[in-house]
């Protein structure tokens, strides 16, 4: 006989002395993405023209993909330290010296998993519970996620139409508290397609001087400018209070790789370098090998995604830039927010709705912030003629 033998169906149910306890309170009320709602919703249908996806409909280069085989039958299969492999990190300092033309030492650089590893470190660095993180609205909702996490409370400063969805310092200025730690810009911009401009750059980073503040630059799409050029957070050299973030993703089609670097204040490298240690110890060791590829490799296929991007965002204005529909034209990133007051429903309510009457997805806007309710994001990552489909399908819906 066994222990449980003794027991029947019949038998009373055991009640515990001791209540069972519930799980993370914390993780449990970590705001939640639409995104994935959407997407798993347009996943379980047939023929539906995906416009909800952030990220490259491209493959990785093949001189990137070669030089990870290469790594591997070479026997780089093992750990790296966890600021990641003294080669990658001076190859992403010289890639920023240039750009910023300033000097970027490679003990200052940490190798993350994915951009979002390095927006991670980089906010548990600075943040105790109980501290203010000053986001976007509209922004990436991993932003209000991560402070969530960390304990901290996020404080949304707006992003308008009016002011072409780029942030107002002097707002920014009035939220400052004595509890504000940090805060989170992104340029260019997620959802808007925004770019900031070199003057309002400057402006915030001076901002963050004079307060002491830490500054959180995410510039994971630095490299999808159409007009212009992207102006870093750290070209102006208040290297002591100012995070950049950015990566392989969207440059280089390397979404799968999960590689990204955080580019720190000196006095807190390591601190971010030892916080991956209970997290992802580090980046995959041959994915970083393929990160050597990409940026030690011919950089052609920067600029020929960014011209099939430029084309595929003329197809949103040539669909939409003749009505009050595109608040903005998209300056860089791939997307597109597309205003659907109109519609009479909330953005979430909007793209179900949508999706199961045009065989069509999109973002709604809420999931980026309160003020963004109004829109729904499309993301100009597929082909053409899908594209100009979906967009097309998305006017006359909202039109009827």
């Amino acid at each position: 006989m066994q222990p449980w033998d003794v027991f029947s169906m019949s038998d009373p149910v055991i009640r515990l002395e001791t209540p069972v306890r519930a799980g993370s309170r914390r993780a449990a009320g970590m705001p939640r993405s639409a995104i994935r709602e959407i997407m798993a919703l347009a996943a379980g249908r047939p023929e539906v023209i995906h416009l909800e996806v952030g990220e490259p409909d491209f493959s990785t280069p093949a001189h990137i993909v070669d030089g990870a085989f290469e790594a591997a039958r070479s026997g780089w299969t093992k750990y790296s330290s966890n600021a990641g492999l003294p080669s990658l990190r001076k190859l992403v300092a010289e890639r920023s010296s240039r750009a910023w033309r300033q000097a970027v030492a490679p003990e200052h650089v940490v190798i993350t998993t994915g951009a979002i590893g390095a927006l991670y470190s980089a906010l548990m660095s600075v943040v105790d519970a109980g501290d203010e993180v000053l986001i976007p609205d509209p922004g990436w909702p991993n932003y209000e996620a991560i402070a969530h996490l960390a304990g901290a409370t996020p404080v949304r400063f707006s992003q308008t139409p009016e002011r072409r969805f780029l942030p107002d310092p002097a707002e920014i200025a009035r939220l400052i508290t004595p509890r504000t730690k940090a805060i989170l810009i992104n340029t260019p911009g997620n959802p808007s397609g925004a770019v900031f401009p070199a003057a309002l750059m400057r402006e915030i980073v001076a901002l963050a001087a004079r307060t002491g503040v830490y500054l959180v630059s995410d510039e994971i799409y630095e490299d999808l400018v159409f007009e212009g050029e992207h102006v870093s957070a750290g070209s102006f050299g208040l290297t002591d209070r100012v995070f950049v973030i950015s990566g392989f993703s969207k440059t280089y089609a390397m979404t799968g790789w999960r590689l990204g670097w955080l580019i720190c204040p000196p006095a807190l490298a390591a601190t971010a370098a030892g916080l991956q240690e209970p997290v992802t110890s580090c980046a995959s060791t041959i994915a970083q090998k393929a990160g050597e590829a990409a940026l030690a490799g011919d950089q052609q296929c920067v600029q020929d995604f960014r011209d099939i991007f430029r084309r595929r965002r003329d197809i949103v204005v040539d669909v939409f830039g003749n009505t009050p529909l595109l608040p903005i034209v998209p300056e860089g990133a791939f997307y597109a927010l597309i205003d659907i007051g109109a519609a009479g429903k909330g953005s979430l309510e909007f793209a179900k709705a949508f999706l199961a009457a045009r065989q069509t997805a999109v973002v709604p806007g809420i999931t980026f912030g309160p003020a963004c309710d109004r829109y729904v994001r499309v993301a100009f990552t597929i082909a053409d003629d899908q594209l100009r489909e979906g967009l097309g399908r998305l006017r006359s819906y909202i039109d009827a």
